[in-house]
């Protein structure tokens, strides 16, 4: 009965999710912003920027909590540590370099919901079957009745 409740409960997440297709990913969204200008339209002004030789950092936090934006980047010597980031190096012309992300992905996704329905259906339908053929294996004996023989 053990292993039948464990059974349940895992079909029962599974069901939870959702199907979708991949139509981009993170790294062809991502190399789509080639200049300054196309990495400010999409995103604002950076968090942090710190300046190189040839070439300028911009680092965009994604760690912080909603509210009112700063309009205006930090200058750093050293970027601060945060978990969910984006950097874009650029070049003195303006042009992105490369870019490197941690902890944020915006990669294009489209909903199927007809396979969502059909998941959540046969999931249900598992569940049913194993709890009916569950409930037809154990056979209810209430032993011999007391006082009787």
């Amino acid at each position: 009965m053990k292993n039948l409740t464990t059974t349940i409960m895992l079909l029962s997440t599974l069901s939870l999710f959702s199907c979708s297709k991949l139509i981009y990913s993170n790294e062809q969204v991502m190399n789509k912003y080639k200049t300054k200008g196309d990495v400010i339209k999409q995103f604002g002004p950076p968090t942090e920027k710190r300046s190189a030789d040839a070439a300028e950092e911009w680092l965009y936090s994604y760690d912080r909590q909603a509210g009112n934006p700063d309009t205006t980047a930090k200058k750093v010597t050293n970027f601060s540590i945060y978990k969910r980031f984006i950097i874009f190096n650029l070049d003195m012309q303006g042009n992105v370099l490369n870019w490197r992300c941690e902890g944020v992905d915006f990669g294009k996704r489209k909903a199927q919901p007809g396979k969502t329905l059909a998941l959540v259906a046969g999931s249900v339908g598992l569940i049913a079957g194993l709890v009916t053929l569950a409930m037809h294996s154990f056979t209810f004996n209430p032993g011999p009745i007391a006082g009787g023989r």
